[in-house]
């Protein structure tokens, strides 16, 4: 899988809420690696992404595949168990739009349950601010939506040539 394998913003399939994995799924490793290597090679060309949803490839099933830390791991059927009042805001940025950053809110912190690559279940508690932005971001693909569905306001979606001075601007202003 290539670069040029990244479905567009305006391909339909990003608006479709995804499937669950059943197991066995017998096509669960190729689709994994392809996430992986297509995120590895978004990381290496443009020096940023930590991960990507299946159906930013046109796979269209509950999957996530990270990078963190030089790290990888899926993440299989992720379901949000808690989500905190407080929210932060961010200035977004995804794969399939990488032209643009958007600025959304999203809750502070977040906890999970999902299964492993060899269908364990996992739980997460209480994400950090910076990990449960994330985690909400890849979730929101899977159900059918877009940052830019998240934007604040009609400001909020921006030229990503300008997201260092909005993130300087916004250190200044907490």
């Amino acid at each position: 899988m290539a670069l040029t394998d990244l479905i567009p913003q305006d391909d339909p399939r990003l608006r479709e809420v995804c499937k669950p994995v059943v197991w066995p799924d017998n096509s669960l490793e190729s689709e994994l690696e392809k996430l992986h290597s297509t995120l590895k090679e978004f990381r290496e060309l443009n020096g940023f992404g930590r991960a990507i949803a299946a159906p930013q490839l046109g796979i269209m099933k509950r999957l996530i595949a990270m990078n963190i830390d030089d790290r990888q791991f899926a993440l299989i059927n992720p379901v949000l168990t808690w989500q905190s009042e407080q929210q932060q805001q961010v200035w977004d940025d995804c794969l399939s739009l990488p032209e643009i950053i958007v600025h959304v809110r999203r809750n502070d912190s977040i906890s999970l349950k999902f299964q492993n690559e060899q269908g364990e279940a996992i739980q997460w508690e209480h994400l950090s601010s910076e990990q449960a932005e994330l985690v909400q971001h890849e979730v929101d693909h899977l159900n059918g939506i877009l940052m830019t569905d998240r934007a604040i306001d009609s400001d909020s979606v921006r030229p990503v040539s300008e997201h260092a001075k909005l993130i300087a601007s916004n250190r200044r202003s907490s």
